[in-house]
């Protein structure tokens, strides 16, 4: 992930993501190794006060893993998501 280019490649190849995926993984990578609650992902990535619109973050969560692969992001039953290894 290039983040002064808003750039991110899997496997040498450019990948287009949308302003908000970006954004999500933006805010995985900063935390990277922790795990983020989609209560957290809402409020840092969409600005939500409040944990209402959860399925949101696993839509673009889906979307991600259906541009970089299976692998990119690791669901923690229960508890979020983080990047994957």
């Amino acid at each position: 992930m290039d983040v002064a280019r808003g750039e991110v490649r899997s496997e040498g190849v450019k990948v287009h993501l949308t302003p908000t995926e970006l954004a999500l993984m933006l805010d995985l990578a900063i935390h990277a190794g922790r795990t983020r609650t989609r209560a957290q992902l809402l409020n840092d990535v969409w600005g939500y006060p409040d944990d209402s619109g959860a399925r949101t973050v696993d839509s673009h969560v889906r979307a991600l893993r259906r541009k970089l692969g299976d692998d990119a992001i690791r669901t923690v039953h229960g508890l979020g998501y983080e990047l994957g290894d």
